[in-house]
């Protein structure tokens, strides 16, 4: 008899829906501006790779060029977990501006990745 288990899937236990991600992006931190890639994204943050030393807890910028407008956007986030270099950011969306720039690059890279 095999166990069967309560909770669910892995994928279905987080808040917001991930998505594949392959885009240049730039991180900004009071000292530097350093070229990065954008791995996997979901409303709440952003998996990216970037060949730098930026300690857990770090505040950074995190800005994409839109793929809709061509515009850029800037998100402001903190450095939560890193995997040599692999960074897990949190965006900080303190105001409504701020949720705002959020919601519209988790719209815009939805509607990319979906192509």
């Amino acid at each position: 008899m095999g166990v069967v288990s309560n909770r669910p899937a892995y994928g279905d236990r987080r808040r917001w829906a991930r998505y594949p991600l392959n885009a240049s992006i730039r991180v900004i931190t009071g000292t530097a501006i350093i070229a990065a890639r954008g791995i996997r994204m979901s409303e709440s943050g952003i998996c990216l790779f970037a060949v730098a030393d930026l300690p857990i807890g770090t505040q950074i910028k995190v800005e994409f060029t839109s793929p809709r407008s061509g515009e850029p956007i800037g998100v402001h986030g903190t450095v939560c977990n890193r995997a040599v270099y692999l960074y897990g950011v949190k965006f900080l969306a303190e105001n409504l501006e701020d949720q705002r720039r959020v919601a519209q690059l988790g719209d815009a890279f939805r509607r990319h990745s979906s192509r």
